[in-house]
């Protein structure tokens, strides 16, 4: 390969492969397997009958020690490499199941067919009848939608399926023109209590059950509206949040902002416990379902509805700053913001490892980095979440 690193998906390390480039850059390639040589001794046979086809998964084929070790690597080298930053990162931590742990997947449905997107052919759908990731009930209802029958029309369609605590479920589905017939829908899916559709046209109907969905959280109550976003793994999502209370310690009488706050769950748990907190998010459903469950709760916070970058005056006199943006990262601003004023302890949530880097790259001249932790929220799959641990440089904060 010239000396150029060239990624190739499904394969494992040792594995003697005959490969084909299919994407070439100074700097690296990415190729496809046509033929493996010799398979190496930390190759696993796949639980999953589509893996290989299916772009759901990729690394079903490798046990779960070496799928952590590959996604460490992975954030190492994106720190170096991206950023800049020579750190150790951590061995990721697991809880809960390895497979049966999302609490929501995404379908494509395209005339009768509904399924996952292909692996090397995004446009082409791969059938599917069941999908081991996903929590038991929505595995059902994978089921039930399998042969599209009764599903909206009119055009491609994207389908969210949502699991409760209580194993009650939701399904959104967004594309299309007419409505189909919801009815033989709702029918033979047990346990279904929300359905909605979003047209073509953006419009949402509430074709059956409930506008809201009530979901658990940590012990919190919430009824979530239809599409709002809620980490797809409780156990690991648990255990993050448990994590980051043992750095941040107690929160009575801190200043806490917690900026891209979705719901609000952590924010709600750290006002419960005595902290003056700040929650800050732009989906404004998503507002709504926190001040409902803080009410239920009992806690006092302040819920600012709108873009992070526009509300950076939050930052001033904060304690402790928890940022958990989307896959794109920090807004130019956030995290200019952050850089020009360090706050005295700053924890940034991460879904991806080069957008961290790249944030990290400006943050880390203001920052200590302390500890960077991934958590395996995705087993068989090759993303991660990550929470780096900081301090403002200089200050003293070591714990």
């Amino acid at each position: 390969a010239e000396g150029r690193v060239v990624f190739v998906p499904l394969t494992a390390p040792g594995d003697r492969i005959r490969a084909v480039i299919v994407t070439s850059k100074p700097r690296w390639a990415r190729g496809i397997a046509r033929e493996i040589l010799t398979e190496s001794e930390r190759r696993r046979k796949a639980p999953c009958p589509i893996f290989g086809v299916c772009g759901g998964c990729r690394l079903q084929h490798l046990p779960e020690a070496q799928q952590a070790e590959a996604k460490r690597r992975i954030i190492q080298d994106s720190l170096r490499r991206i950023g800049g930053i020579q750190c150790e990162v951590a061995v990721p931590i697991r809880a809960g199941p390895d497979l049966g742990y999302r609490n929501r997947i995404a379908l494509t449905a395209r005339r009768s067919d509904v399924g996952y997107r292909g692996l090397y052919d995004p446009r082409a759908i791969i059938p599917t009848t069941d999908c081991l990731l996903a929590e038991p009930p929505i595995r059902g209802v994978v089921h039930g939608l399998s042969s599209g029958e009764g599903l909206p029309t009119g055009g491609e369609l994207r389908i969210t399926i949502r699991a409760s605590a209580t194993e009650r479920t939701a399904l959104l589905v967004e594309g299309g023109t007419e409505p189909g017939t919801p009815d033989s829908v709702a029918g033979r899916l047990d346990g279904l209590e929300s359905y909605w559709w979003r047209d073509d046209a953006g419009i949402m109907h509430l074709l059956a059950g409930s506008a809201t969905f009530h979901e658990t959280w940590q012990g919190l109550d919430f009824e979530l509206p239809p599409g709002v976003f809620l980490q797809c793994n409780r156990e690991v999502s648990a255990a993050m949040d448990t994590w980051l209370d043992d750095r941040l310690g107690l929160p009575s009488g801190r200043s806490i902002v917690d900026l891209y706050s979705g719901i609000g769950a952590r924010a709600i748990r750290w006002a419960l416990n005595g902290g003056n907190v700040s929650a800050c998010e732009e989906d404004a459903t998503a507002c709504d379902a926190c001040d409902a469950a803080a009410q239920t709760a009992g806690a006092r916070l302040r819920v600012v509805r709108g873009r992070v970058e526009n509300q950076l005056s939050l930052l001033e006199g904060a304690e402790f700053v928890a940022v958990n943006p989307p896959r794109t990262g920090l807004g130019n601003s956030v995290r200019d913001a952050l850089a020009a004023a360090p706050v005295p302890y700053l924890a940034y949530i991460s879904c991806d490892s080069a957008t961290l880097a790249r944030d990290l790259k400006v943050l880390a001249p203001s920052y200590d980095i302390l500890e960077v932790q991934p958590f395996d929220a995705f087993p068989q799959t090759a993303h991660i979440e990550t929470i780096v641990w900081m301090v403002a440089s200089g200050s003293g904060n070591r714990e």
